[in-house]
This record gives C-alpha cells, sequence and structure tokens, in this order.
C-alpha cells in the first residue's frame, strides 16, 4: 500500500455515533467541599484549593499549637477547628459558623410539631433560670462562655439580640417599631386582646420596668423584688381613642417643638384592689368579678363613672412613686403572696402644680389638662399624684408583680 493509503486510514475520522469522551469536573476543594479547585495555567493542572483563603486555613489548621486553633473539629462546619482563646474553646471555628448553626436551630423550631412561632405557643418559664443553656426557651445550645470562664445568658450574639430586643412572644424576630411584639406575634394578640403577654426576665423591657420600680419606691421599707412584668395589650379600639386623645393634646401644646414627648406623655404607677390571681404563676385570664378592679381596669381601661372622690376631684389617679401607689394595691378575698400594680401611659400634657388639697375640683383648670399634685413644704400632701380628668389621657401598659411586703 502507497504512503497516501496509510496516512489516509491512520487519520480517518470516527464514526458520527461514537460520542466525544466525557468531560472530567475538578475535584471539591479538600478544604470548603464546595468550590472546585483552580486550575493551574502554569502547570496546565490544577492547584490544591479552590482560593488562596482556603489554602492558607488548610494549611494553618495543620498546626494545632496555633493561637485560636484547639485540635477539635468545629460543630458546625466539621472541617476547621474550633476557636480557641486562652483556655476557652468555643463550640464553633468562627461567627460565620455560629450563625449559621444559629439558623439552622431557628428553622429547626420553625418546622418542628411545635412551633415557637405560633400563639399557642408556651411563655417563657417563669423566673427560669438560664443555666447553661440559652435563655431562648426553644432553643437548646450552650451559652457562650467569656474569656474569663464565666458563661453567658445565649449560645450567639443573634439569639442575645433576640432575648433583649427582639418580640417578646416567639423570641425570634425584632420587635415591630416601638412594640416589643413582632408583628405577627401582635396581630395575634390583637384579635385575642384585652390581654397580657409575660415580659422575659432578660428582655430589655422587663429591666426598664424594674429599674423604674426600684427607684421610684420611696417609702421607709425595703423595696420589694419584683417576681414578673406582663405587656398589657389592649383592643385597637382603646387604642385609637388614646391617640386621638394624646394627638389633640399634643395638636394644643406642641410638646415635641420643646424637645419632650408627643403630649407630655409619660409612665406613672397605679395601684388598685385586685380579687383573683391574675398574674400569679401560670394565671393570665381576667376574671368576671365587677369588684375586681385590676382586671376591670385592664379589661376596659379606667373608667371616671366608677372613680372614686379623691384630693383633688373625681378623676384618674397616678403616681410617680412606686411605693405611694404601692398603698393603693390590695388584694380582697384571694391569698397569695403577690401583689399588684400597673405602669401606664399617661397623657399629661400641661399640668397645674398644686400643693394643697382640693376636693372641689371637677376637671384640669382653664389651660391646663392635668392636675400635678406635689409634697412640698408647708403644703398639705406627703406623696406626689398626677390626675387627669379623660377616659382616654390614660391606658396601661404594664402589669407588675411583686412580692407583698
Amino acid at each position: 500500500m502507497s504512503m497516501k493509503g496509510l496516512l489516509k486510514d491512520f487519520f480517518t475520522p470516527l464514526p458520527r455515533s461514537l460520542a466525544p469522551p466525557p468531560a472530567v469536573s475538578p475535584p471539591t476543594c479538600p478544604n470548603c467541599n464546595d468550590m472546585p479547585v483552580l486550575p493551574n495555567p502554569a502547570t496546565g493542572g490544577q492547584f490544591d484549593y479552590c482560593s488562596r483563603t482556603c489554602a492558607t486555613q488548610a494549611k494553618n489548621i495543620s498546626s494545632n499549637q496555633r493561637q485560636g486553633q484547639s485540635g477539635t473539629l468545629c460543630e458546625q462546619c466539621k472541617r476547621r477547628q474550633k476557636f480557641k482563646a486562652g483556655t476557652n474553646v468555643y463550640r464553633y471555628c468562627g461567627r460565620t459558623c455560629a450563625r449559621l448553626a444559629a439558623n439552622s436551630r431557628l428553622s429547626q423550631a420553625m418546622t418542628s410539631p411545635v412551633n415557637p412561632l405560633s400563639p399557642t405557643y408556651p411563655a417563657s418559664p417563669w423566673l427560669a433560670s438560664p443555666g447553661r443553656t440559652c435563655r431562648i426557651h426553644w432553643c437548646t445550645g450552650s451559652v457562650f462562655v467569656h474569656h474569663d470562664g464565666t458563661p453567658g445568658d445565649y449560645c450567639t450574639m443573634t439569639h442575645k439580640k433576640w432575648g433583649e430586643h427582639g418580640c417578646i412572644s416567639c423570641r425570634a424576630a425584632p420587635g415591630s417599631g416601638a412594640s416589643i411584639l413582632c408583628q405577627s406575634c401582635y396581630d395575634n394578640e390583637l384579635r385575642r386582646a384585652p390581654a397580657i403577654v409575660q415580659v422575659p426576665v432578660d428582655h430589655n423591657r422587663y429591666k426598664s420596668v424594674e429599674s423604674q420600680f426600684k427607684k421610684s419606691w420611696r417609702q421607709g421599707t425595703p423595696c420589694p423584688e419584683v417576681q414578673a412584668v406582663y405587656k398589657v395589650v389592649v383592643t385597637e379600639e382603646s387604642q385609637k381613642r388614646y391617640k386621638l386623645y394624646l394627638d389633640g393634646v399634643e395638636a394644643r401644646r406642641n410638646f415635641a417643638a420643646k424637645s419632650k414627648s408627643r403630649g407630655n406623655e409619660n409612665r406613672r404607677w397605679h395601684g388598685t384592689v385586685r380579687k383573683c390571681k391574675l398574674g400569679d404563676p401560670g394565671n393570665t385570664t381576667f376574671c368576671a368579678d365587677a369588684g375586681c378592679f385590676l382586671c376591670s381596669i385592664l379589661k376596659t381601661s379606667f373608667n371616671m363613672a366608677v372613680s372614686t372622690q379623691g384630693w383633688f376631684g373625681r378623676g384618674i389617679y397616678t403616681s410617680s412613686t412606686s411605693s405611694n401607689s404601692n398603698g393603693y394595691s390590695r388584694n380582697q378575698g384571694v391569698s397569695s403572696d403577690l401583689k399588684a400594680l400597673l405602669l401606664n401611659k399617661v397623657v399629661v400634657g400641661n399640668g397645674k402644680k398644686l400643693t394643697q388639697i382640693d376636693t372641689t375640683i371637677v376637671g384640669p383648670p382653664a389651660g391646663y389638662d392635668s392636675v400635678l399634685a406635689e409634697a412640698a413644704p408647708g403644703g398639705s400632701l406627703i406623696h406626689d399624684e398626677l390626675i387627669v380628668y379623660s377616659n382616654d389621657a390614660a391606658r396601661p401598659s404594664y402589669l407588675v408583680m411583686y412580692k407583698s411586703l
């Protein structure tokens, strides 16, 4: 055969039915187990890792003596070593894995038979100690350990934010605006309003209310310990009436221009009669006794028609002093070692200061929205009082339960 024939046979194309060999995918990076390794143009081959970051991490992992490496693997990625600071070894290699682990626990909790976002999910335990697990009541993660070896309250910074500043009901979402309930939980509570929702002891709002209770206790006896705080959820109609009154006062007085709260709104205490165990551990249902003024106020707010005649006429009396309001808080026909106070939002407006008792007053003096009764030398008052003369000038905001003296 001629040379031309040999070459023709040698270069004969493959049949069309024969498929080309399959492309070989580059191997996966052995550090992240996610991205393919990079090609190496210099050699025509491949690098060992997908990036310089993974190459550096893999190199560092080989040395257990390096600061920040514990010698045991991260509980999330199972590849990099747990972060180490001094003698403290953390559960994860860094913040990214800690965040991923927290999100994974949240996802599992949300898809579990008991949904923490459901309005029927049980409230946080009564003054429960966080122990060694996260204070988020549906989380079982181990708490963060500080550099000095003391345990924290939460497993991650995400849960710390939820616990201290987020929704008090689901504890898995931020509050809505100034509310301490997320929009979903707020809508659920509003549908069953009036209602009370327990505020977790580690929440910043609990601490705020507790601090006001203690700082405003000026009686000679020691200040009793706060045992529980409940957020009061009033009906939508009640909220609208209060807002309408506040807007009216603000329109007349323009407190916002004076760097004050709109309507000169303040938080003030009110003590009254309790004839049931509302507020005791596990008791959040209002009673039907008309003589239980605590439940009546929580259900329908304050009512001038049933208010008693006081030193400054018939009105709604509150005080900036918790010890003063404690004198009006009474348990009747019920055995309990706890007492109740209401912390209320009150539209003070332009208050008329008085130091002498005047029982003839039937409303705020002309040009004023309230009466500020103050204890002063030469006056007839021992404690301060704030008196408003409209049902819509005040709304209960928190129910505070404390040890009876």
